[in-house]
Protein backbone atom coordinates (compact mmCIF):
# COMPACT_ATOMS: atom_id res chain seq x y z
CA UNK A 1 0.00 0.00 0.00
CA UNK A 2 2.73 2.40 0.92
CA UNK A 3 4.41 1.78 -2.31
CA UNK A 4 1.51 2.65 -4.45
CA UNK A 5 1.07 5.72 -2.12
CA UNK A 6 4.67 6.61 -2.77
CA UNK A 7 4.22 5.94 -6.54
CA UNK A 8 1.82 8.70 -6.73
CA UNK A 9 3.85 10.53 -5.34
CA UNK A 10 6.18 10.30 -7.56
CA UNK A 11 4.35 10.71 -10.41
CA UNK A 12 3.04 13.88 -9.03
CA UNK A 13 6.21 15.35 -8.86
CA UNK A 14 7.43 14.23 -12.42
CA UNK A 15 4.11 15.89 -14.20
CA UNK A 16 4.71 19.09 -11.64
CA UNK A 17 8.20 18.88 -13.64
CA UNK A 18 10.28 17.50 -11.20
CA UNK A 19 13.68 16.45 -12.69
CA UNK A 20 15.50 13.27 -11.47
CA UNK A 21 17.73 14.91 -9.02
CA UNK A 22 14.73 16.55 -7.38
CA UNK A 23 14.10 14.92 -3.50
CA UNK A 24 11.02 13.20 -2.80
CA UNK A 25 9.09 12.73 1.11
CA UNK A 26 7.91 9.85 0.67
CA UNK A 27 6.69 6.87 3.04
CA UNK A 28 8.47 3.92 4.55
CA UNK A 29 7.47 0.63 2.58
CA UNK A 30 8.06 -1.25 5.74
CA UNK A 31 4.51 -2.13 6.35
CA UNK A 32 4.44 -2.31 9.71
CA UNK A 33 1.59 -1.37 11.16
CA UNK A 34 1.33 2.39 12.42
CA UNK A 35 4.48 2.94 10.78
CA UNK A 36 4.57 6.99 9.44
CA UNK A 37 8.04 7.80 8.95
CA UNK A 38 8.90 9.49 5.76
CA UNK A 39 12.41 9.12 4.12
CA UNK A 40 14.34 11.98 1.61
CA UNK A 41 15.59 9.99 -1.66
CA UNK A 42 15.99 11.61 -5.40
CA UNK A 43 13.43 10.35 -7.93
CA UNK A 44 15.95 8.41 -9.44
CA UNK A 45 16.80 6.84 -6.24
CA UNK A 46 13.15 5.86 -5.57
CA UNK A 47 13.17 4.68 -9.79
CA UNK A 48 16.39 2.12 -9.20
CA UNK A 49 15.05 0.95 -5.75
CA UNK A 50 11.89 -0.04 -7.74
CA UNK A 51 13.42 -1.31 -10.62
CA UNK A 52 12.42 -5.05 -9.37
CA UNK A 53 9.14 -5.42 -7.69
CA UNK A 54 10.54 -7.35 -4.64
CA UNK A 55 11.96 -4.16 -3.44
CA UNK A 56 11.44 -1.85 -1.17
CA UNK A 57 12.32 1.50 0.83
CA UNK A 58 12.53 1.59 4.17
CA UNK A 59 14.04 3.38 7.31
CA UNK A 60 16.97 1.98 9.06
CA UNK A 61 15.75 -0.57 12.18
CA UNK A 62 12.61 -1.18 9.83
CA UNK A 63 14.24 -4.21 7.92
CA UNK A 64 12.83 -7.19 8.83
CA UNK A 65 15.59 -10.07 8.37
CA UNK A 66 12.71 -12.83 8.24
CA UNK A 67 11.53 -11.98 4.73
CA UNK A 68 13.95 -9.85 3.48
CA UNK A 69 17.50 -8.49 3.20
CA UNK A 70 19.26 -5.65 2.67
CA UNK A 71 20.97 -4.73 -0.15
CA UNK A 72 21.61 -0.96 -0.52
CA UNK A 73 22.30 1.30 2.55
CA UNK A 74 22.37 4.58 1.94
CA UNK A 75 22.41 7.60 4.96
CA UNK A 76 18.73 7.64 5.28
CA UNK A 77 17.16 4.59 4.36
CA UNK A 78 17.36 1.19 3.13
CA UNK A 79 17.09 -1.02 0.34
CA UNK A 80 15.57 -4.75 0.89
CA UNK A 81 14.62 -7.23 -1.46
CA UNK A 82 12.04 -9.79 0.04
CA UNK A 83 12.38 -13.24 -0.24
CA UNK A 84 10.05 -16.29 -0.13
CA UNK A 85 6.49 -15.87 0.23
CA UNK A 86 6.65 -12.59 0.87
CA UNK A 87 9.12 -11.42 -2.81
CA UNK A 88 6.20 -13.63 -4.11
CA UNK A 89 3.75 -11.44 -3.01
CA UNK A 90 5.31 -8.32 -3.76
CA UNK A 91 5.63 -9.18 -7.31
CA UNK A 92 1.92 -10.67 -7.27
CA UNK A 93 1.20 -6.83 -6.52
CA UNK A 94 3.36 -5.23 -8.59
CA UNK A 95 1.54 -7.38 -11.88
CA UNK A 96 -2.20 -6.41 -10.53
CA UNK A 97 -0.73 -2.51 -10.08
CA UNK A 98 0.27 -2.50 -13.73
CA UNK A 99 4.32 -2.27 -12.07
CA UNK A 100 7.54 -2.75 -14.71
Amino acid sequence: MYRAVNREIEQASEEAGGASDDQLEVLCECGKDGCSTTLTLTITEYDETHEQQDRFVVASGHEDPQIERIVTRKEHYLVVDKFGEAESIAEEEGRREGAD
